[in-house]
């Protein structure tokens, strides 16, 4: 009980330890759940802020917008040249296209920044465009082209300040973002430093866990190799003091039983004193008894030793109960009990050890006669069930209790160990008969019912005679 106890105690300190260590656990893999979630989330700000790079792109379209209206102010001097005109127009208007497609507008919103300018340009291009195609006309004076490209700077005017604004806004925005990021990975580093000590913490917990419980293992293993070690001498012991007295009391035992018998049959021819027999024969039974105690146990020992042997030959079933009941009769006249035997009606010829299966017979016939009132009877019946032999005995004893019947054939097992007198067991037969019906590869059983009596059985393959 104590080594139970202490079992108990260290199997509920490990799983108290390792509940910890997975709770500590199941905290760290959250934790790295959300750096990992915000450091994707901040790498996919500092995408958005490299994307295309729409301040580059502004700058570039304030440098070719910048870049148009010189060359419309040279031509409107006379050295300039239209062709040069409609190439810095098609430029300018393609940084518009820009920032208008692809990535760029989606950056831009992001960046909370107002792009109305950009829509603006764009729509005075088109209106310009035409204006620009007509300035290489041939029918135009110098005068009207000039009128014309004052027309076309009038329109174009004011648009490098608000460029100049907007992309002061971009540039804002994005270096706002940036600085977001980059205090939101310094945080981040700081959170995987934080999370590589909580897996240092977490590894060291676990290896101590893991040395705690190859500790307690060791510990337990060697308490109960010391336990084995013990209940096995123990066993030894008992063992060999059982085999040593069976032995040393037998020989002297059997020579008191032929004495008593010798006394008790001189004692019948020389007087007649009831006392004096009676006092023989409770001795003789009592040395009877423990005759058969004594051979029990040395039955016992040797089947525990495996140098029980049988020499299986074809035998009729019906003779070895028949024999069997005979060789109990005399037994259960002293209880008041009678004996019915049915036998098949037909030869149950099975292969197997008679002597054993005898043996066998007579342990469950003598139990139940033992256990059946005075003047009861029990019966034995031989018959067959389907390919086996079964030879059943039913008394109309106390039964056997449901929560008991799961340790029947165990040594030394009583259903009544407070019994005295006549009933007296030594909770071995019922043992040995299961260990011996084992060797000869049958089965043996048992249906009871507490206050109604029990039904012992043993099964053997029979032998067609087909």
């Amino acid at each position: 009980m104590a080594a139970q106890d202490y079992f108990r105690r260290i199997a509920l300190r490990g799983r108290f330890v390792r509940a910890t260590f997975l709770s500590l656990f199941m905290i760290a893999i959250l934790f790295v759940f959300t750096v990992i979630y915000q450091l994707d989330e901040r790498i996919q700000n500092i995408q958005v802020a490299e994307q295309s790079d729409p301040v580059w792109v502004a700058s570039q379209l304030q440098f070719e917008l910048l870049r148009l209206k010189n060359e419309l102010g040279k031509f409107a001097l006379g050295y300039g040249v239209e062709t040069d005109i409609g190439f810095r127009l098609d430029i300018a208007w393609s940084r518009v296209s820009v920032l208008k497609q692809g990535s760029l507008p989606q950056v831009i919103e992001t960046f909370d920044v107002n792009a109305d300018v950009v829509r603006d340009l764009e729509a005075t291009f088109r209106r310009i465009e035409p204006a620009i195609a007509g300035l290489v006309s041939d029918s135009l004076s110098i005068e009207q082209r000039r009128a014309s490209v004052e027309e076309i700077l009038r329109q174009l005017d004011g648009y490098d300040l608000s460029i100049r604004d907007f992309l002061v806004e971009l540039a804002q925005a994005k270096s706002a973002v940036m600085a977001d990021v980059r205090t939101g990975l310094l945080s981040l580093s700081h959170a995987i430093a934080y999370l590589g000590a909580t897996v240092l913490i977490l590894l060291a917990i676990f290896v101590f866990i893991l040395l705690l419980d190859l500790s307690a293992a060791k510990q337990a293993e060697n308490k109960m190799r010391k336990l084995a070690d013990e209940a096995s001498s123990a066993a030894r012991m008992k063992t060999n003091f059982m085999s040593v007295i069976s032995h040393e009391l037998r020989t002297p035992l059997t020579s008191i039983l032929g004495g008593l018998a010798l006394l008790k049959f001189k004692l019948n021819n020389t007087l007649v004193d009831e006392t004096t027999i009676k006092l023989l024969d409770v001795a003789s039974r009592n040395g009877d008894r423990l005759l058969e105690l004594i051979n029990n146990i040395l039955d016992a020992q040797a089947l525990s030793e495996s140098r029980v042997t049988v020499v299986q030959k074809p035998v009729d079933l019906n003779e070895v109960a028949a024999s069997a009941v005979e060789d109990c009769e005399a037994y259960a006249n002293r209880f008041g009990v009678t004996y019915r035997l049915t036998t098949a009606t037909e030869t149950v010829e099975v292969l197997t050890d008679r002597g054993r299966v005898s043996q066998i017979l007579i342990n469950l016939i003598s139990n139940a006669a033992k256990f059946t009132p005075s003047g009861g009877s029990v019966d034995i019946r031989v018959l067959k069930v389907g390919k086996q032999a079964r030879v059943e005995v039913i008394d109309e004893g106390i039964g056997i209790p449901h929560h008991l019947q799961g340790s029947i054939f165990s040594p030394f097992y009583q259903v009544n160990p407070g019994t005295t007198g006549a009933t007296k067991s030594s909770g071995l037969g019922l043992s040995i008969s299961k260990q011996l019906i084992d060797l000869l590869d049958g089965e043996i059983g048992f249906n009871s019912t507490q206050g109604q009596g029990s039904i012992f059985w043993i099964e053997l393959p029979w032998i067609s005679q087909d």
